[in-house]
């Protein structure tokens, strides 16, 4: 037998091969061809693929490359312009459209309706919460990696997988191999993994759908009625969850009749709290400002404790959570 290790031919090949056994890579996961994605300034690409898996709440961004193209005249455009690209409400909405589709046409309502949780009438509206609520993730597939991708891979804030193929020719026939097993051979993830996604919090509250997004500030309104803006921290090393609330996002919560801010406190729970209290909260707490003296953004800490407290230090007012807080299961 002869065996010798050989160049793709085109990104092409590899791609193909790589669709083919999509699954071993990303199990579960349905895949869509690539269509043209766009950022908000009109700025446009077309990534090789959309993968999703409802039941693991998970989709990707799926690019297929040969290293020899070069990391930052080639890769590092295309994957930077697709990450800026959904911040473009425009391009959630053909993402969702795309997926809403390739449901219908597999025949998959139904077992995608159960992978969601909810009723085939209800499912658009779920693929959308879907798509707004879980964070996308980018998988790169490529015959080599260097230095370069690497830390491209690490530097973006978004959670990227580079899956390693290589090609050798196996008595003058063409064989693919995944030297990682199908494993990552480079893998991100930026900050903290979340213990839920948006679309989790949202469904523990009783479900609902995407209100309004506007820049990186999202609202949804629940089968209540209730209006929601969701802020996430991690435990910090002083036992404390920190977040930050922007003089802009303030007026957002203004013009979209914000009715409760959820705090997510890392893998511990979640609280619902009236905005009329966080209001209350924010006139007595700390706060950073621009140079001409504005505030920029107020400070808020929840205490790591079976009934969270808001508070900002000793000597100001502190706010019990306990009557609006949840714990995950």
């Amino acid at each position: 037998m002869t065996i010798s290790e050989s160049a793709f031919e085109s990104e092409e090949e590899l791609q193909n091969w790589a669709f083919d056994n999509i699954e071993s890579f990303l199990p579960g996961n349905k895949l869509i061809k690539g269509f043209k994605i766009t950022t908000i300034s009109g700025k446009s690409g077309i990534p090789d693929g959309v993968s999703f898996n409802f039941a693991n709440r998970e989709w990707y961004i799926i690019e297929c490359e040969l290293l020899k193209h070069g990391v930052w005249p080639h890769i590092a455009e295309q994957i930077t312009r697709f990450v800026v690209a959904l911040q473009n409400p425009e391009t959630l909405k053909a993402i969702r459209n795309s997926i809403f589709d390739y449901v219908l046409n597999a025949d998959l309502v139904s077992q995608m309706s159960k992978d969601l949780n909810t009723t085939p009438e209800r499912l658009h509206q779920q693929v959308e919460l879907f798509i707004e609520g879980v964070n996308p993730q980018i998988s790169i597939f490529i015959d080599s990696t260097n230095r370069d991708l690497e830390d491209m891979a690490h530097a973006l804030d978004i959670p990227i997988k580079i899956f390693r193929i290589q090609k050798f020719i196996v008595d003058g026939r063409p064989k693919y191999y995944s030297p990682e097993k199908h494993a990552p051979v480079i893998e991100s993830e930026p900050g903290e993994e979340e213990a839920k996604s948006e679309f989790d919090i949202i469904e523990l509250l009783g479900g609902g759908k995407r209100k309004d997004t506007i820049q990186r500030f999202r609202c949804y309104i629940l089968q209540n009625g209730e209006i929601i803006y969701i802020k996430k921290s991690k435990i910090h090393k002083d036992q404390y969850y920190w977040y930050g609330i922007s003089t802009s996002s303030l007026r957002y919560i203004d013009d979209y009749n914000v009715t409760h801010l959820v705090f997510v406190m890392g893998d511990f729970g979640f609280a619902k709290v009236p905005i009329h209290v966080v209001r209350e909260f924010l006139k007595n707490t700390g706060t950073s400002k621009n140079s001409d003296g504005s505030i920029r953004h107020y400070h808020c800490l929840i205490s790591n404790t079976p009934e969270p407290e808001l508070y900002w230090s000793n000597d100001r007012p502190k706010f019990s959570l306990a009557e609006f807080f949840e714990t995950f299961d």
